[in-house]
This record gives C-alpha cells, sequence and structure tokens, in this order.
C-alpha cells in the first residue's frame, strides 16, 4: 500500500515525504523463441512468475535475461518496472492486455510515473535500487499483443514505466515494499521525462528542465541539446510506424 510517512526523505525538501509500494507480482524469463503476430522472435519478454524470494544483482534477477542486450538489460536497465494501476486504465480503453503484459520484472502498486522520479533511491527488499529513466517501448510489445499503435499510446498517455539500477544487491520477493529513501533536487519525474522525450518533444522549456535535472542518461542528454538546434530524431522504426 502507498502512503506517506512523517519523516522526509533524505535529499528533498520538506514537502516531500517518504513515498512506499508493494511489488505485487516478481518475474524472470530467459531467451526463448516466441511466435507472436506472424513474427518469430528470440526474446526474454515474456517472464513467468517467481514466487520465491530471489537475488538481484547489478544486472537484474537470478534467472532474468535479455534477447537483444543492445537496447535491453544491462545495469541501468537492471529491472524493469510496471505500475499495477495502469492496467485498469487500458482495460477503459478497451485494450484487454493480460497480466504482465509489458514485459515487467516488478508490477508495482503504489508508485505511478506521475510519482517516481529519475534518481530516486528506493529500498527493496533487501536491495538498494535506483530510478534510471522511462521505459522507450518498441515493436515487441505490438507484436505480442496484435497491436501496432500501441507502444505510442504507451508514451502517449505516459503508460509507460520505467528501470532501475541496483546500487546494493539483495534479495527480494512479492509482497516487499519499496520504500523511497532518497530523492535528489532538481529531479523530475518519469511521467515528465516521458512528455519531454516522446511526446512534446520541442518544448524548449521542458527540454530545459529535463537538461538541468540530475540522472539524465547522457544518451537522451545529446538528443535534447540536438533538439535545441532544430534536429529532431526518427522513432518511427521503434514504435513501428
Amino acid at each position: 500500500m502507498s502512503g506517506k510517512a512523517e519523516t522526509p526523505v533524505q535529499g528533498a525538501g520538506q514537502e516531500v515525504r517518504a513515498l512506499t509500494g508493494t511489488v505485487e507480482r516478481l518475474r524472470a524469463g530467459a531467451v526463448v523463441v516466441q511466435h507472436w503476430s506472424g513474427r518469430e522472435i528470440s526474446t526474454g519478454a515474456h517472464k513467468t512468475p517467481v514466487t520465491a524470494p530471489v537475488r538481484v544483482g547489478v544486472l537484474g534477477l537470478d534467472g532474468d535475461a535479455q534477447g537483444n542486450t543492445k537496447v535491453h538489460g544491462g545495469p541501468d536497465k537492471a529491472l524493469c518496472c510496471y505500475p499495477v494501476e495502469n492496467y485498469g486504465a487500458w482495460a477503459a480503453e478497451g485494450r484487454e492486455i493480460g497480466e504482465d503484459g509489458f514485459f515487467e520484472n516488478l508490477t508495482l502498486r503504489g508508485l505511478t510515473e506521475a510519482q517516481v522520479h529519475l534518481g530516486d533511491v528506493f529500498l527493496l527488499g533487501s536491495a538498494r535500487v535506483q530510478v534510471t529513466q522511462p521505459r522507450r517501448p518498441c515493436t515487441t510489445v505490438s507484436a505480442r499483443w496484435g497491436d501496432r499503435g500501441l507502444p505510442a499510446r504507451m508514451q502517449e498517455t505516459g503508460r509507460c514505466g520505467f528501470y532501475l539500477r541496483v546500487l546494493e544487491p539483495g534479495v527480494l520477493a512479492e509482497g516487499d515494499a519499496m520504500t523511497l529513501a532518497e530523492r535528489l533536487p532538481e529531479s523530475v519525474s518519469v511521467a515528465e521525462a516521458n512528455r519531454v522525450m516522446n511526446v512534446d518533444r520541442l518544448d524548449r522549456a521542458g527540454i530545459g528542465r529535463l537538461l538541468a535535472s540530475p540522472e539524465l542518461p547522457e544518451r537522451w542528454r545529446r538528443d535534447l541539446e540536438r533538439r535545441l538546434t532544430g534536429r529532431l530524431g526518427d522513432d518511427s522504426a521503434r514504435l513501428g510506424g
């Protein structure tokens, strides 16, 4: 259950209080061949439930893997998180996305994209983790659900999820709390980072705030700096457009 504690979060202003969510579901998956929407894909996207406590290290959960390590996985994308609250919003749109349908490792309750900031440090089970960036969805999601517009809609709505790096390895399990321990000054929410990066891509004021924020991925920083000179990258291949 999410809520507010009485003790201020380390490094944040007095107006910010400790935020706690819960690991609703926990999943990992090996790389296998999937047949989705007429395509054969070698991927670790399809995750299976982990019901016992599991170790998490700098590269993620024991037993988890990624098919395309050029864009997935690695220390800055060790854990993929998705808020359970988003599933109801998808259903309200008429999109029936199955449980854990966005290939997340952690389905979280009480920690949405609007609540979580880039650079936030959380206590998770016996581990210590840090939010690195919003997820930028790709065509694997659309292939899984036969919905070509789904990746773009994830970005448009901000229902994208986010990634964690593991600062201190540990053990975690379903039902564990995920509690905010530190928030960096001038940080921006995952929702705002997604909006500027993927929706309002020429919002100069938003770009400025994002560039001034801590813990912005260096590749994103270069992209935003190019936008200020009028150069806008093409995301159509990633989104399947």
